[in-house]
Formats: C-alpha cells, structure tokens, sequence
C-alpha cells in the first residue's frame, strides 16, 4: 500500500469490461442462467454511477448484441415484473444479494440460486423469473436486453 487512492477505471477497462461481457453472453444468452466475476470494471458502473454513462453501456451492449438495450439503477429487494422476452444483465454495484431463479417453463422447483457480490455479473435468460434478498445498502445496475419488436 502506497497511499494512494484506489484507481478510477479508465476508458480502455470500459473496453475490455464490455469484451469480457460479449464473450460471456455469447456462452449464456437465450441458454442459461450464468455468472461472471469479471477482471475488468467499467467505468459507468463506478460510484457515483451518472445515468448517460448507463445509457453509454447499454447501447454498446444492444449494437453488438443486435438487441434492444436499456439500464437502470436498482437498490429494491423482491422480484420483477418483467417483459417474459426481455434477457436482463445484472451487475451487483454495492453490497450483495441472493439472487434465486425460476425457468417459468418448468414447472420444477428453484432452479439457480446464488449470492451476487459486489463487482460480479448475473445473466438472468429471457422466461426466468427472479427474486432476491439484498444486504443493507446494497445497489445493482440493470440491463434489458429485448429483442427488436419485443
């Protein structure tokens, strides 16, 4: 330890964060629930999180996904209300949470369950429904990914 304040992330983490993530979803999207703990943070998820830095990372994900893209900022334990077509990218900002995941088409019991730290990323497929039990002050960001005409 130096002294030094931790580094902010820098314009090139955003780059290989996003790559990170587009290999990722080309593994998980339209298939399985899954988790990244990524080497790289970008910068629009760093505290203070500013809402066109999100919109930044959510058009990114929709160019080079060919989908729909939309990110919010949530800090609400429960589940969603979800459009069943949308996929939803969820990256644990602050805190944690346990996050329990449902195929809605099997009738079977809970299907994924896992505790999200902060820094880490949940693909949640489209048709999952999802709830979850955050830690005191906990945040996560959002991302809909729908396909067009959805």
């Amino acid at each position: 330890m130096d002294g030094r304040p931790p580094a902010t992330p820098t314009v090139s983490e955003g780059i290989l964060h996003l790559r990170e993530l587009l290999l990722f979803l080309s593994v998980h999207l339209d298939r399985a629930p899954g988790v990244m703990w990524p080497e790289h943070e970008h910068p629009a998820l760093g505290t203070p999180q500013r809402p066109e830095a999100l919109d930044g990372l959510a058009a990114e994900l929709g160019l080079r996904t060919g989908l729909v893209a939309s990110s919010g900022r949530c800090s609400r334990t429960g589940g969603g209300p979800r459009n069943p077509a949308a996929h939803l990218v969820i990256h644990q900002t602050e805190g944690a949470g346990m996050w329990r995941l449902r195929d809605d088409g099997d009738e079977g019991a809970e299907a994924f369950r896992h505790r999200l730290r902060s820094g880490e990323v949940l693909y949640i497929p489209a048709r999952w429904s999802w709830t979850v039990e955050l830690t005191p002050g906990a945040q996560y960001v959002v991302t809909d990914l729908t396909p067009p005409g959805s």
